[in-house]
């Protein structure tokens, strides 16, 4: 790979979600980009730039968080170019077959949603990195240090000559933090999502196997509703596991899964479910088994009732409130 563009967006949010189809599935606006700023790299040098302001058509109104964390105005963005424009004379310059990578993984899911929404292909770019993993492989986080870009720059004692939260500043400063690793390095090494997937369901420090992964989902919720995705075999003899005795799938943060199985020759199974969406539009689902000891037992069936009483709050919440709108309309 000769050539890199280190991008950075701004993007603008609306005070009520907004929510658009994606090939028959209801998906959540994550924003509407307003800025974008671009670096081409060739090897460890910078080349060129490219920059542009974009006037929004759903977000019209900027939020004023995002005013205040940019210094964008509403001036700014009523005097952009129209959207579509923007972002088309973007992938002109950055090319059809462009590298591109950021520092984190956000803009590249903004940018997907934008370009589909636009009526663009929304498979463009068709590789990406995240430019901080790169670093941090080669240049390990030290205890309690801040990742963030103007973290890496300060380290770095690169001078800080334009404001954070510019698209283009921000670009520049990736681009020189990414001058001091080895690029061409960092990339040959680079997991793809199948691997992250694989190194956050299956951490060394546990005793997960079978590893099974699908791409490709447009719908969030289909780990939810695809049997085969849920139905896991026993890691001894192969044979498919016994759900729980209720379907109970207990949720860990946003993303993961699990639930108490067993097998009738080899006993209690853990099985986990893990979730990630790499490009803004669509899942990957990946799903692990464990053993369960008896330690494992006694957490599921604590952490079974804790959700039962958190499901049962809720409800009582609800009934409350739905008694009091019934109170204040009639």
């Amino acid at each position: 790979m000769s050539q890199l563009i280190v991008f950075d967006m701004e993007w603008n949010m609306g005070y009520q979600p907004k929510t658009f189809q994606y090939h028959g599935v209801e998906q959540v606006l994550r924003g509407e980009i307003i800025q974008i700023g671009a670096v081409k790299m060739e090897g460890q040098e910078l080349r060129d730039t490219f920059q542009v302001t974009l006037r929004p058509r759903i977000f019209k109104k900027l939020h004023h968080q995002i005013a205040k964390v940019t210094g964008l105005t509403q001036q700014d963005i009523n005097a952009g170019l129209p959207i579509a424009q923007g972002l088309r004379e973007f992938m002109a310059w950055c090319g059809e077959d462009a590298v591109l990578g950021e520092w984190g993984k956000d803009d590249v899911p903004v940018l997907k949603q934008n370009l589909f929404l636009i009526g663009e292909d929304e498979s463009w770019p068709r590789k990406w990195y995240d430019l901080q993993e790169v670093y941090t492989s080669q240049c390990p986080r030290r205890e309690g240090e801040n990742m963030g870009l103007e973290s890496m720059v300060e380290r770095l004692g690169i001078e800080k000559s334009q404001a954070f939260h510019d698209a283009l500043a921000d670009a520049v400063y990736t681009a020189k933090v990414m001058q001091h690793v080895d690029i061409a390095k960092g990339f040959a090494a680079y997991p793809d999502d199948e691997e992250q997937l694989r190194k956050i369901l299956c951490p060394a420090d546990r005793q997960r196997c079978d590893f099974i992964s699908w791409k490709g989902f447009v719908d969030g919720e289909a780990w939810r509703k695809n049997a085969g995705i849920r139905t896991a075999s026993c890691p001894d003899c192969g044979k498919t596991l016994i759900p729980d005795a209720k379907g109970v799938w207990l949720e860990r943060g946003n993303n993961c899964l699990y639930s108490l199985e067993s097998c009738d020759r080899h006993g209690p199974v853990m099985v986990w479910l893990r979730r990630s969406r790499t490009d803004g539009l669509h899942y990957r689902f990946a799903r692990a088994t464990e053993r369960a000891d008896k330690a494992a037992q006694a957490k599921w069936v604590r952490d079974k009732k804790a959700a039962a009483e958190r499901a049962r709050r809720k409800r009582e919440q609800e009934a409350v409130r739905a008694s009091l709108l019934g109170r204040n309309t009639g």
